[in-house]
């Protein structure tokens, strides 16, 4: 009797001990995701000024609206803005903060150096239907890389351009989109590390998981690299952009702007940046698109069911302002 008192007692402990483990491992993945999203997603509904492509100094005339749909059936807004004598057409993948109109005034400078670009929100910002989440902005990223192929010139390189969290997002996108190069500019090497260089007293990079892993990627890259970035980034460190650069096996230019921060390096010296964006270009060689992977006929069955799912639920919602 003593003895299967004593057993009890044990099943007893070790299943409260069980619980107790769970529950507290539980609370500590659900804190992890809460704070990977609160600190990596800010978006914004309203526009900086407008949604007038002539308040960030882009002339209406070189600006097509643009919506279109994602695998899983989010609705997602851009403009494609037009070069007078383009000699590339690029995806422009934002930043982490605000909308395509917190990061507009840099398109007229692209523009300058011959770029058409696709600037497009992720979902949950902007005009851009959803919630934003790690998954879905690559996918949306995916999404945008296929639409600018039904769009650009096809006698053009393909460009592929992430800013800051952009960056990130952009080099998990090239794994799935053939492009002809990539242009970094002011990105980190991956979420954990950025995470200890914004709070380095905190270890908060315990909690970011290994997500957006740019420099795995980059050692893998099969494209030309160009890296932009400022040499007093208070957000990236300078240091992120040279472990990019060491680490590419391929062509690979790097252009850091003296003295420059995180946000403001078309402002300090946008005509040398342009200059390195146009030579860039011009030296690229064109290459097949031997990367560019088509989704298979199960991923296509899986994504109209998600797409039935989602319009379903526009059609029952207040649907985003055209």
């Amino acid at each position: 009797m003593r003895r299967r008192k004593k057993t009890n007692v044990l099943v007893e402990t070790a299943t409260t001990s069980l619980v107790i483990g769970g529950v507290a491992f539980a609370g500590l993945e659900i804190a992890r995701r809460v704070f990977r999203h609160s600190k990596i997603f800010c978006p914004d509904r309203a526009p900086v000024r407008s949604w007038d492509p002539l308040d960030y100094g882009i002339p209406r005339e070189c600006v097509q609206e643009r919506w279109f749909e994602s695998g899983d059936g989010e609705l997602l807004y851009g403009w494609y803005c037009r070069a007078e004598n383009p000699i590339a057409s690029a995806v422009f993948c934002h930043g982490n903060t605000g909308n395509l109109t917190t990061i507009a005034e840099v398109i007229p400078h692209l523009l300058q150096a011959g770029y058409n670009v696709l600037l497009f929100d992720y979902r949950g910002y902007g005009r851009s239907s959803g919630i934003p989440s790690f998954g879905g902005v690559v996918v949306d990223g995916i999404t945008a890389a296929r639409f600018h192929e039904t769009i650009r010139p096809t006698e053009l390189p393909s460009i592929l351009y992430g800013f800051s969290l952009g960056g990130a997002i952009a080099a998990q996108v090239i794994q799935h989109h053939h492009f002809d190069g990539l242009i970094l500019q002011s990105t980190f090497t991956s979420l954990p590390e950025i995470t200890r260089a914004v709070f380095p007293r905190l270890p908060l990079h315990v909690l970011a998981g290994n997500l957006l892993d740019t420099r795995s990627v980059v050692r893998r890259l099969r494209v030309p690299l160009l890296i932009i970035h400022g040499s007093a980034d208070e957000v990236c460190p300078p240091w992120m952009a040279h472990s990019l650069y060491d680490c590419c096996p391929t062509p690979k230019r790097i252009y850091m702007v003296d003295a420059g921060l995180h946000k403001n390096l078309f402002m300090r010296d946008s005509q040398s940046i342009v200059v390195q964006v146009s030579q860039f270009i011009r030296d690229l060689p064109v290459s097949p698109s031997d990367l560019d992977q088509q989704p298979s006929s199960v991923d296509e069955l899986i994504d109209s069911a998600f797409r039935y799912v989602r319009r379903y639920l526009r059609r029952h919602s207040v649907p985003p302002t055209p």
